[in-house]
């Protein structure tokens, strides 16, 4: 069917579908659904260009959100961990929200992980992994920190159970190596099922300068072992004043 123009709206008793047909097999793939029910479901979007929802996907882990199958709505694309945190120990996650951007990075610890030999060292890809901050934060990508929340969903076993969360203005500090130039924003304790905190004001006021702005997790005592469980959510709220909304 050739191309049609239509003036005034299209309407059908039975829903819309758009579709793409593989030019080899023929197989025909719906790609978008409106259902008479009013129902719009996205079955796949495009992976490049101004129109995109979903960011393209990588060579990196298949559990890596940051870097491979996160949203970029409205082209927030996720922020980058450091070398030193394995693919698989880690996702984050940035939604938009009127003038808010909340950042939510989830972390498992048993995905490689390991704590240090020395209190205050660098949780990381074990073996002294460098460049094991779990965020790098901007102010495009993240907004104005104003408000920092941790939480443990999994008691950490096998690795140094007191785990703090800690800024720093410097991105290659390794594991099992003691953070520099750094300012502790969580200092936890050993950590227990559901432990909630949060802080705004001062060790916010720390991230809205966005002076230190890689985010590491250290150990609280010397524990030097690879960590058999523990997951880890840290939550960023920012301001938007600075986010490039064209």
């Amino acid at each position: 069917m050739a191309n049609t123009t239509f003036n005034g709206p299209v309407r059908s008793e039975n829903g819309f579908k758009t579709i793409s047909k593989n030019a080899t097999t023929g197989v025909l793939t719906e790609q978008i659904v409106a259902s008479s029910g009013g129902v719009l479901e996205v079955q796949k979007v495009a992976t490049s260009g101004r129109d995109n929802i979903v960011a393209a996907g990588t060579t990196v882990g298949a559990n890596n959100a940051s870097l491979g199958t996160a949203a970029t709505i409205f082209n927030i694309t996720p922020n980058a961990h450091g070398s030193g945190i394995a693919d698989a120990a880690i996702n984050t996650f940035i939604n938009k929200i009127g003038g808010n951007i909340v950042t939510t990075i989830l972390v498992d610890l048993h995905g490689g992980l390991a704590s240090g030999g020395t209190a205050n060292d660098v949780i990381g890809t074990d073996g002294g992994a460098a460049n094991a901050y779990i965020a790098e934060l901007t102010k495009e990508v993240n907004g104005i920190p104003y408000r920092v929340e941790f939480a443990c969903l999994e008691v950490p076993t096998g690795g140094d159970p007191d785990i703090n969360l800690v800024c720093s203005a410097t991105g290659t500090t390794a594991e099992n190596a003691a953070v520099t130039s750094g300012t502790v924003l969580f200092n936890n304790g050993d950590l227990t099922l559901g432990l909630h905190s949060e802080i705004s004001g001062g060790a916010g006021a720390t991230l809205a300068a966005l002076t230190k702005k890689y985010l590491y997790l250290t150990c609280g005592d010397a524990t030097e072992a690879a960590y058999t469980a523990g997951k880890i959510l840290v939550r960023i709220h920012g301001a938007a004043f600075d986010y490039n909304n064209g």
